[in-house]
């Protein structure tokens, strides 16, 4: 479907551009707090489940730096709240990309809309999207494996691929449900 949209995708990790390769749009491999961009060259900046694995501290800078290229921004961020066993995957995961230094931290609605305004955007969409469903059996093993599997090639320790495993016999008995996802669109005061 073509919405007459041209993207730019934007990224630090190559593999992830990789897969945004067949897609014939531009590919930039830089860090998000220096995009190598005009400003006001896009009409959209897009945020899509990407905060919540860059260091918290540059979680301004990023957002600053969309301000600069785009007079609006869309953050569509997870949200772990509700599914208890879902929030405890949450924490495991966390534990082991902080372990090799890397990030996975989740923030409730407010931080997201805290720092949207504080980068000089006015909030005019904030939709929570509630997951109401148990992932399949079948998903959740595949998902947990592709999971333990990525662990092993980011080298982290044993001990939580070992939770992890763990985990997922949890989950089959107790059932998870994905996270909510939170959805919050901004509008540059300048615009």
């Amino acid at each position: 479907m073509d919405l007459g949209a041209k993207v730019i995708a934007v990224d630090i990790d190559a593999e992830k551009l990789e897969k945004c390769a067949s897609l014939g749009i531009p590919l930039i491999k830089c860090d998000i707090t220096s995009l190598p961009l005009n400003a006001r060259i896009a009409d959209l900046a897009v945020f899509y489940f990407t905060l919540h694995e860059i260091n918290p501290l540059i979680h301004k800078k990023a957002v600053f730096s969309a301000n600069r290229v785009s007079s609006k921004i869309m953050v569509v961020e997870p949200c772990p709240r509700g599914c208890p066993t879902y929030q405890r995957y949450v924490e495991l995961w966390r534990t082991a990309m902080h372990s090799i230094g890397r990030f996975e931290d989740y923030q409730p609605v407010s931080y997201w809309k805290e720092l949207i305004e504080s980068c000089g955007f006015e909030i005019v969409v904030s939709k929570r999207v509630r997951q109401d469903r148990d992932i399949p059996l079948s998903v959740l093993e595949e998902t947990m494996q592709s999971v333990m599997d990525k662990w092993r090639k980011l080298s982290v320790e044993s001990k939580y691929v070992k939770e992890m495993s763990a985990f997922l016999e949890y989950a089959k008995k107790k059932g998870m449900r994905w996270s909510d996802i939170i959805l919050i669109i901004g509008e540059s005061e300048e615009s």
